[in-house]
């Protein structure tokens, strides 16, 4: 594999999830492309070499890969949840980690379990198994600030986008439990300095 490639270019299998993504439903294979895009550019500045780039960055444009499984009247509702609902969404992501540690990718179990833990919070509040701080995958800190970060600031059906500032101030001041302080400082300057470009994607 060329050092300048990551791993999802140059893998028939990215392209097969990808190709998955699609028929999920737009706004998930878009959200993926977005979370993955960021995710990269925070690896970078957490100093992650290729190997842990390429492996943040399959992670992070299948995070969502499991909600292939959702249905659209939960998946796609402008409501919110009842808990049976909830319980049902959570699958998704011990979903989407079977799928990937079944595939042939380098690293695919390690990718899987970064998928299965990237909504743990970081105070021991989130799923599947309620990880705590350290406990949880670097990769997976990284992609749950990022996951929240894309989902308040995209626009819906049902409300508007949000400016990444806006969002950003948001989420530090009503979240900051859930998210790993290191983590959201290096992914509030990626977002800062490429705010336009963001906004864009």
């Amino acid at each position: 594999m060329n050092k300048n490639q990551t791993l999802i270019i140059s893998c028939k299998t990215g392209e097969a999830l990808q190709a998955a993504l699609k028929h999920r439903d737009e706004y998930t294979q878009n959200h993926c492309e977005r979370v993955s895009y960021i995710a990269i550019e925070t690896g970078k500045q957490l100093g992650f070499d290729h190997d842990l780039l390429a492996e943040l960055e399959i992670a992070a444009l299948f995070h969502d890969i499991g909600k292939i499984g959702i249905p659209d009247e939960i998946l796609l509702s402008p409501n919110k949840l009842t808990e049976q609902q909830f319980e049902l969404m959570k699958t998704h992501v011990d979903v989407g980690a079977s799928i990937v540690e079944k595939l042939d990718l380098p690293h695919a179990q390690k990718i899987a379990e970064i998928i299965r833990h990237h909504h743990e919070n970081y105070d021991g509040s989130g799923y599947p198994i309620g990880l705590k701080g350290e406990e949880i995958p670097l990769a997976s800190r990284i992609i749950k600030v990022i996951d929240v970060f894309d989902a308040l600031s995209s626009r819906r059906i049902y409300r508007n986008a949000t400016s990444p500032h806006k969002t950003l101030s948001i989420m530090s001041k009503q979240m900051s439990h859930e998210f790993d302080p290191i983590v959201f400082d290096a992914i509030y300057q990626v977002v800062m300095a490429s705010e336009d470009l963001i906004s864009e994607l």
